[in-house]
């Protein structure tokens, strides 16, 4: 399963890609007034699964971490990022494989 890892003051943490892809598409159905499940969201979900990129930049431009924490899992408590860097960058996630 494909993930964004993150590292947080608080340790490192997964969120499912898909989840991220489908919350995108989800976007994009109110904005561009196609359905849910409709060829286009399926593209847009297929979009970003594929990238390398895509979903982080999503979440750090269309949301905060109280919003995305929710569904993430905790992986460890290995902190490398200061408070005051958090979320300010990519340079913390990465799109990983990742069988947890």
């Amino acid at each position: 399963m494909k993930v964004i890892m993150v590292n947080t003051p608080k340790g490192q943490y997964s969120i499912p890609l898909e989840t991220v892809a489908e919350d995108r598409a989800e976007y994009y159905v109110e904005m561009e007034d196609f359905e849910m499940g409709s060829l286009e969201w399926v593209e847009e979900v297929k979009f970003v699964m594929e990238d390398d990129f895509e979903g982080i930049d999503w979440i750090l431009n269309n949301g905060d971490w109280e919003e995305w924490e929710i569904i993430a899992t905790k992986i460890n408590d290995d902190v490398l990022v200061d408070e005051d860097d958090f979320w300010s960058s990519s340079d913390d996630f990465e799109i990983v494989d990742y069988e947890g």
